[in-house]
């Protein structure tokens, strides 16, 4: 666009140049001669040093135009360039306090269980349909990571179990996966049943307490925490709060829909209870 614009003006100042050379050269001429002749000329003339005069100011203003735009241009990089600056300067700051907020919550964690002997990973992936609860993490075996483990937030709220470890690699099943069992109690009621998911619970990201009886105790709003049942797991880790209750397929038991503690749609990273020490 601005060697065209440029290559058309030229154009332009050179036929105006053309003709007002011709016309300067006829005035010349025409000067020397008196009388009619020379008025003549000056007429004749004049019209095209306006016109050169008038493409020469239009060429000038044309070329500050062309270069106003292109620092216009060299502005709006910088600018960009500023802004994107910026916004990463602003993303590290974000990361850097959810990381000084993670590791708070953290050693307050630990500083309540000190019986729990934690190991921490990173989630590296997620289950890519809608048919599982799993996420794989960074650490395996190589770590002390094994098969039924709990694994929780840094807040110690429940994510899942261990699932399959390889040397430096594990997949974990989230509580609100079909496949996940645990033995879970409510806080309130003291009643027992057991903590699992299923499909509608899972696009849901939400679990259950299921197995309670049909005059269940348990209430709205109440805590669900986790049972020890033959060193399954550390008692006493936050699953989630009881958010609904409805009558199990054949009407014979309830269960207790749970918004978990955790936020399974956001892990990054988290914690396996590698070893623990229960008290009752």
């Amino acid at each position: 666009m601005k060697e065209w614009f440029r290559h058309k003006w030229m154009k332009i100042a050179a036929a105006a140049l053309s003709l007002s050379l011709t016309a300067a050269a006829l005035t010349v001429v025409l000067n020397g001669t008196a009388g009619p002749l020379g008025r003549w000329g000056e007429t004749v003339s004049r019209p095209f040093l306006r016109l050169f005069s008038s493409v020469t100011g239009a060429v000038r203003q044309g070329e500050d135009y062309l270069r106003g735009i292109s620092q216009l241009r060299q502005e709006k990089q910088a600018l960009e360039q500023e802004l994107a600056q910026a916004r990463q300067g602003a993303l590290e700051g974000a990361l850097a306090l959810e990381e000084n907020d993670r590791l708070r919550s953290l050693l307050g964690f630990q500083q309540r269980r000190r019986d729990l002997t934690l190991t921490p990973a990173w989630v590296v992936a997620r289950t890519p349909d809608n048919w599982q609860g799993e996420v794989t993490l960074d650490q395996g075996e190589n770590q002390g990571l094994r098969p039924g483990q709990c694994v929780v937030d840094q807040r110690g709220a429940l994510v899942g179990l261990i699932k399959e470890a390889g040397p430096s690699w594990s997949k974990v099943t989230l509580l609100c996966d079909g496949g996940f069992r645990l033995t879970g109690q409510g806080i309130r009621s003291g009643e027992l049943g057991e903590l699992t998911g299923d499909l509608t619970l899972l696009a849901r990201q939400e679990g259950k307490l299921s197995g309670l009886p049909l005059d269940t105790q348990v209430q709205l709003g109440e805590e669900v925490v986790t049972y020890s049942v033959s060193g399954s797991g550390p008692s006493g880790l936050s699953v989630g709060k009881v958010s609904a209750l409805e009558e199990d397929p054949g009407g014979l038991s309830m269960s207790a829909i749970l918004t978990p503690s955790a936020d399974l749609s956001r892990l990054t990273q988290v914690f396996v209870v590698t070893a623990f020490q229960e008290v009752r």
